[in-house]
């Protein structure tokens, strides 16, 4: 590859864009409104060219849906019809690029002396755009239009400031108005700023350069990607994950099934085995297919390599319309990020025998976190509470998987309680990990964990299930335990919650979510046994459950590993010894 930057210049400038991209990302946080933004930090940003292909992102998940978007938004509005001080927004996961229609768009281009040199972008998720119930995204949805309001790609802002039309009107659809608006001002906002430092940039090093610079950080990532494909041998492999589609009389029993061919430097994931799409909203579009294939090759390969278009550049998809994995129009999608999720796991099975030494295994699937719609908060305002809850990792080849962490980007904090109790009517009774929970292995899956609500006010509960099949464990790793959520636990009225619905809650009502933990990876059999003992002393294994998962045995009176019976134990189990660990 010829350069026209040299390697020092270019190191620079891709730290100067990071810089920039943190900032956006710095004043997009702290200018939200919202919980879901502010707190959860269910938002990004990036810089791309001017074609709408990434050059940094600042979130590795959100890499494909501005991809998508710039594209779709390029068709509508051709470079040369944008002018300076013009922002656009789409949220429209056909029309437009978003996972979702709670995911919204704004989409700034960035000129200098006349040049149009890219874009600047922010995605985040809105606690409420209409729809079905409180929070929009309802399990119950069985059309795109039940999960809120819907824009193709329009102009938002001129240099002026915001269109008043276009605000009002995105307004009136929110049952959060004002949270609506501020966090779209911040969106837009710190997209703006992003497009003035990309213009010092231009000031410092010239045009020429910053494009230059554009052009090479993605072939880059490129080349490190097909450098990457051809250590691994070339062949195919499959995998395959399967959960329960929540239909309205029906529960329908659903597949998402990748092939994977590797064949030199490229790489084509064949979604064709995947079940038809499915009348609830656990279909997803072509930009969750590209996001899982992609992330689960970097992760399988070095997750060092910077993530921009040019990662995605090696990959084919395979895939038709009319399946889970590329629904068709009015198709629901609200529920994509479970779906996704699982996509991902099917890759990282299939992928492991491609790289075992960097195989992950499967993290939990389940329930989304709740959402509660409240016509008065302890502001006096109607309100809706928007909580993400992430299942736990799985195991890998030299660690245990860790608790409570994103499947796929790693990165989603949780709501403060302090903040869910200042902020609604609502008493956090309960938070912690659940004993036995963790898929076993020689290296073990993370914890699940439970939460217990009791609303102080009545509301609304907008539930979403996704009954999954277990996810997998590698290598002879075993599953975690499955997921189960309730209104009022530990009573003699508690209600399992098996089917997403919109609950109304009375003042008093508690209730309880779990998530699930990772799945393990290797023979629980060979795992050191004083893991073991630790993982007893901490509470994360029961004495039973180390003799039944692990072959180990504790003596319950000194909480010592009893070395003789654990070896007869192992060995009746077909293990005569553990082998050295690293």
């Amino acid at each position: 590859m010829a350069r026209t930057v040299d390697p020092i210049t270019l190191e620079v400038l891709n730290n100067r864009l990071r810089e920039i991209v943190s900032t956006m990302e710095h004043l997009l946080f702290h200018g939200g409104y919202s919980t879901i933004l502010r707190e959860s930090k269910d938002g990004s940003a990036v810089i791309t060219d001017r074609n709408g292909c990434a050059v940094y992102a600042g979130s590795q998940l959100h890499l494909t849906p501005y991809h998508f978007t710039l594209q779709a938004l390029l068709k509508q509005y051709p470079g040369d019809s944008m002018r300076e001080g013009d922002s656009y927004i789409a949220n429209d996961p056909y029309l437009g690029g978003v996972f979702h229609a709670s995911d919204v768009a704004i989409v700034t281009p960035i000129f200098h002396q006349g040049v149009h040199l890219g874009f600047t972008a922010s995605i985040a998720h809105k606690s409420d755009i209409g729809g079905m119930v409180p929070g929009s995204a309802s399990g119950a949805s069985r059309e795109l239009y039940h999960e809120g309001f819907l824009v193709p790609g329009i102009k938002y802002a001129t240099a002026q400031g915001p269109i008043d039309d276009v605000v009002r009107l995105l307004m009136r659809n929110s049952r959060q108005p004002e949270a609506l608006r501020g966090d779209l001002q911040s969106q837009l906002g710190c997209t703006r700023v992003g497009a003035d430092k990309v213009k010092g940039l231009c000031d410092e090093y010239g045009v020429e350069t910053i494009l230059a610079a554009f052009q090479e950080l993605q072939d880059l990532t490129e080349a490190r990607v097909r450098h990457g494909l051809q250590q691994w041998p070339d062949g195919e492999f499959s995998g395959e994950t399967e959960f329960e589609a929540d239909g309205r009389l029906f529960v329908q029993p659903v597949r998402f099934n990748v092939r994977i061919r590797k064949q030199g430097d490229g790489i084509t994931f064949d979604l064709t085995g995947s079940s038809p799409q499915v009348a609830s909203p656990q279909n997803i579009r072509p930009q969750s297919q590209l996001a899982a294939a992609a992330l689960a090759m970097i992760t399988s390969m070095d997750p060092s390599i910077p993530l921009n278009y040019g990662a995605l550049r090696p990959i084919s998809l395979v895939s038709k319309p009319g399946l889970v994995t590329e629904a068709e129009f009015p198709a629901p999608v609200g529920s994509y990020f479970a779906s996704t999720a699982m996509l991902y796991s099917a890759c990282l099975v299939a992928l492991a025998n491609f790289n075992p030494a960097r195989a992950v295994a499967s993290s939990g699937f389940g329930t989304s976190g709740p959402v509660l719609g409240y016509k008065q908060a302890r502001s006096g305002k109607a309100a809706v509470s928007y909580e993400l809850m992430s299942p736990s990792l799985g195991g890998t080849p030299l660690h245990d998987g860790s608790l409570a962490v994103n499947p796929m980007h790693q990165y989603t904090p949780y709501t403060p309680v302090e903040i869910l109790e200042t902020e609604y009517p609502v008493r956090l009774e309960r938070v912690e990990t659940i004993i036995d929970s963790a898929g076993p292995g020689r290296f073990r899956g993370g914890l699940g964990y439970r939460k217990r609500y009791r609303v102080l006010s009545d509301c609304t509960l907008n539930f979403r299930r996704m009954q999954a099949g277990q996810p997998q464990g590698i290598f002879g790793g075993l599953s975690p335990l499955r997921v189960r959520s309730s209104l009022n636990p530990d009573t003699p009225h508690e209600e399992v919650l098996t089917r997403s619905a919109a609950f109304e809650l009375k003042s008093g009502t508690s209730f309880q979510f779990q998530s699930q933990g990772g799945s393990g990876y290797g023979d629980p059999l060979t795992r050191d046994t004083h893991r073991v003992l630790d993982d007893v002393l901490d509470g994360y294994v029961s004495v039973v459950g180390a003799e039944r998962d692990y072959g180990v045995v504790i003596d319950a009176a000194t909480m010592r590993v009893d070395e003789a019976a654990t070896a007869a134990r192992r060995h009746s189990a077909g293990v005569p010894g553990t082998p050295p660990q690293e």
